[in-house]
């Protein structure tokens, strides 16, 4: 059963990934939680900003959201601060979302652990949904329609990953994990009404498919 953590206390939710037992639905190459310390990083907003996001959301205030890999709730919880909706926090890793709930959220944040493939919402139930620097990590692209499933219909999902570039092998995981803004909007055209993608920097994509 996939755990919704609710200030301290676990609620069952849908079926994903048993505690405990992420090896079984994460990919090989997931952060560790070990590393969980670099995720909260303040230096990070210097690569991508929360206003970016915002503006890539298309957030005004009142929308409902998921973050799909959302480690220890960095960007999750600054996101949750621009809008009044629920924002459900999805992460696979228990010890990551024990480190965001120790650390404090928001009181409009949910924090789920679940796999991005079996993702325990209602279908057309957020408005909007957004990955960060979790692309990359997925074992394959089945999570594209979960996803495009959970969203209302005019909903926004925003990917933001590392560019497969040679200019970009400073940050960011081995270059033979990244994709390219074709390839993801490709890989979001099945599932979305309009899909789009750009280079943001030397370093990111971002790909964005509308419902």
């Amino acid at each position: 059963m996939a755990t919704t953590l609710r200030g301290g206390a676990a609620v069952s939710g849908a079926a994903g990934c048993a505690p405990g037992d992420v090896a079984v639905c994460a990919a090989p190459h997931l952060f560790r939680a070990s590393g969980a310390g670099r995720l909260d990083d303040e230096g990070r907003l210097a690569v991508l900003s929360v206003d970016t996001l915002a503006s890539l959301l298309e957030l005004s205030g009142v929308e409902s959201l998921v973050d799909l890999g959302s480690g220890t709730g960095f960007y999750t919880n600054r996101l949750a601060e621009r809008t009044t909706g629920l924002v459900y926090a999805v992460e696979v890793q228990p010890q990551m979302l024990k480190r965001h709930l120790e650390g404090g959220a928001p009181p409009n944040v949910r924090l789920v652990q679940a796999d991005f493939r079996l993702l325990p919402l209602p279908e057309a139930s957020v408005d909007r949904a957004l990955s960060v620097y979790a692309y990359h990590e997925a074992p394959d692209i089945v999570w594209l329609q979960q996803v495009a499933k959970v969203l209302k219909p005019g909903g926004r999902f925003v990917i933001v990953d590392w560019r497969r570039s040679h200019g970009a092998v400073e940050h960011g995981p081995p270059m033979d994990l990244r994709a390219t803004w074709e390839e993801v909007v490709e890989a979001l055209t099945p599932h979305f009404s309009h899909v789009e993608g750009r280079d943001l920097d030397r370093f990111l994509f971002v790909a964005i498919g509308v419902k």
